[in-house]
């Protein structure tokens, strides 16, 4: 295919060359008629100088004809093109008095394309060719004494000129040919990935549906169609949503689609209920509507296999949990039998204390299964944060100092953003350096996201806790469940928000990070 391509780009230029040396054939036979009637002393031989352009004429033209109508061995064509131009240009010097500019413009534009249509020896050959054409007819003109010796300078420098004008041929072909093989390979690279996106749209369940602004299906994969019930008669993506699926475009107010909405979509061309969500595509000529098609059963489907996975896991976890205090009670039983009565006391509240400490594990594990849902709503945060030290955390509230802007919103459930809190302040107080009477608590805008961070100076997290430190049930305090950082995390992800963990060099920082509003 490479080689197709470079044969026909070479046939074409031979043919713009083709048509150049025509033209140029004619407009110089034009000049000499028209400045025949006066005398010109360039022309030493005029009769000669009229038969060479008379000649060279008829030769370009049946050349042309010869070249565009029968294509065979189009390299020795071109060949051909260039002998015959350097021998018609060094004829017209020798009837000429010398080398002059128009006759060595020409010879300066055969040498440079022969250079980029030419093999490299063809073309030097043609150079040596014209440069022998150019001196040594000095010395067949001196026989006729119809060239002067004065001119053998000019001769010289021409030819120089030729062998520069070669060189840079060559430099401007190597160049060619190296940007030609970068983008062939390019070509090659992005065909190959194309062919990879088409077989990946091809084999995902997902439906992919690219509409412009008329509703005219721009891209689509096949699931995209047997979700929404589209005939497939529409095999090509050039095809109208209208004809297609009309009841969808009931749905679709193109000015009106915003980024991220989404809804259902049941069509009695299809038997398939779907959730379609939207992403606007903008690109320097329009806009696009991108429609994310999937199974809303399929959903479900993967919803409760997730529910089951996180169940299975949580159920690990807790048997996991209970299992060690509830391994201290039985081995306490067995000992009380046959202790005495101090250590029968101890024995007893041994009992006593993992048996609340099960009875915790169970509440916070109830208390996070029956949360309830969340009502995320706009919230000052100038006025929250002291209302909610006020309110939740007047027994520690000179152990905390503030730090935030002014006028910051975000949205949130307050009762859940209320629990988060808690959870961090108080962990940040009970692991704070005992040389420090404060932790902080920095509020402050970062770009369009505001921060929340809870920050003490004790010892920090240890660096192999720091991936277990959302898990349910990790704890590194002994009498702690684990819960409380895990169920904070949910918190923030039911609020589209992130709850993480920021490495510092003294204490810990934990960062509440979330959309910012306008100012209420």
């Amino acid at each position: 295919m490479h080689a197709e391509n470079q044969a026909l780009n070479q046939y074409h230029l031979g043919l713009w060359y083709g048509s150049y040396r025509f033209i140029i054939s004619c407009c110089l036979f034009i000049v000499f008629l028209t400045t025949s009637q006066s005398f010109n002393p360039d022309h030493s031989h005029p009769q000669l100088y009229l038969f060479i352009l008379i000649l060279y004429v008829v030769l370009t033209s049946l050349q042309f004809i010869a070249y565009k109508f029968f294509q065979h061995n189009v390299r020795s064509a071109i060949t051909l093109f260039y002998a015959i131009d350097i021998l018609i240009y060094s004829s017209l010097i020798f009837t000429s008095n010398g080398p002059n500019l128009y006759v060595s413009l020409l010879f300066s534009i055969t040498i440079f394309t022969a250079s980029l249509l030419l093999e490299s020896k063809k073309a030097l050959f043609i150079t040596l060719v014209a440069i022998i054409g150019i001196i040594y007819q000095h010395v067949v003109g001196s026989f006729f004494s119809s060239i002067s010796s004065n001119n053998i300078g000019n001769s010289v420098l021409l030819s120089i000129l030729f062998l520069f004008i070669y060189a840079c041929g060559q430099m401007t072909i190597k160049r060619f040919h190296l940007l030609e093989n970068s983008n062939f390979h390019q070509s090659l690279e992005l065909n190959q990935l194309q062919n990879i996106n088409r077989y990946i749209l091809e084999q995902i369940e997902t439906g992919y549906l690219v509409l412009d602004q008329n509703y005219h299906v721009v891209l689509s994969n096949p699931a995209s169609k047997q979700l929404l019930g589209i005939n497939t008669t529409f095999s090509t993506n050039a095809f109208s949503l209208y004809d297609a699926q009309p009841d969808l475009v009931k749905y679709l107010t193109f000015d009106h689609l915003k980024n991220g909405e989404k809804f259902q979509f049941t069509s009695k061309l299809s038997h398939y209920h779907t959730h379609i969500t939207i992403q606007t595509l903008k690109t320097p000529q329009q806009t696009l509507i991108l429609l994310i098609i999937q199974d809303t059963k399929r959903l479900d489907q993967q919803v409760q296999q997730l529910k089951l996975a996180a169940l299975g896991q949580l159920s690990a976890s807790i048997a996991h949990e209970i299992r060690n205090p509830l391994a201290a009670i039985v081995q306490a039983n067995y000992l009380y039998l046959n202790s005495h009565v101090q250590e029968q006391e101890q024995l007893s509240n041994l009992i006593a204390k993992q048996a609340l400490r099960i009875n915790k594990i169970i509440e916070d594990t109830l208390g996070m299964v029956k949360s309830k849902d969340t009502l995320p709503q706009p919230i000052l945060l100038d006025d929250f944060i002291t209302r909610f030290i006020d309110e939740d955390l007047s027994d520690i509230s000179n152990k905390i100092k503030l730090k935030y802007e002014q006028n910051l919103s975000i949205l949130f459930d307050e009762s859940q953003l209320r629990q988060i809190l808690i959870n961090l302040i108080r962990n940040a107080i009970r692991h704070n350096n005992p040389n420090y009477s404060y932790i902080i608590i920095e509020i402050y805008k970062q770009e369009n996201l505001v921060r929340i961070e809870v920050k003490d100076f004790g010892d920090g997290i240890a660096q192999q806790d720091i991936h277990n430190l959302f898990q349910p049930f990790f704890s590194t305090e002994i009498n702690g469940t684990g819960l409380g950082l895990y169920l904070s995390m949910s918190f923030c992800e039911a609020n589209q928000a992130k709850l993480s963990y920021v490495e510092q060099t003294t204490g810990t920082c934990f960062r509440i990070e979330c959309s910012s509003l306008a100012v209420i």
